[in-house]
């Protein structure tokens, strides 16, 4: 079972594009989420694609972010399978459609082909407790 340490120790190191001072993708993606388990909106380990999620990501990104990115959800929802406590979840004989660039082609072929994102169990019980 792994501690609060050990997370935030991934948090700190999120694979993330580190040119324009930063892709700011996950972080928001993550305050996200807290937010929704804060509010009583998000009761399991399981991540689906909501619009209350999105909307969430949206609202956070335009207060926070002062870089030139792009907000764009379905970007850190699909990139964040490459950290070690977030796991995507496929419809029955889906795949995931990715550009040349391994990217997910966008917002409506992430919600066709992906059911949810699951995080790890230890994970959502610290921030359960948390909020």
């Amino acid at each position: 079972m792994l501690k609060l340490s050990e997370y935030l120790s991934y948090f700190s190191k999120l694979r993330r594009d580190y040119s324009h001072g930063g892709a700011p993708h996950k972080p928001i993606l993550l305050l996200a989420l807290l937010e929704l388990v804060r509010k009583g909106d998000v009761h399991t380990n399981r991540i689906e694609i909501t619009p209350e999620l999105v909307l969430e990501f949206k609202s956070i990104w335009s207060k926070l972010v002062i870089t030139q990115h792009t907000a764009n959800f379905a970007m850190p929802f699909f990139h964040m399978k490459s950290e070690p406590f977030w796991r995507l979840e496929t419809y029955a004989g889906k795949t995931i459609p990715v550009t040349s660039s391994n990217s997910i082609k966008s917002l409506g072929a992430l919600k066709e082909s992906v059911a949810f994102a699951e995080i790890d169990k230890e994970l959502f019980d610290l921030i359960i407790r948390s909020c």
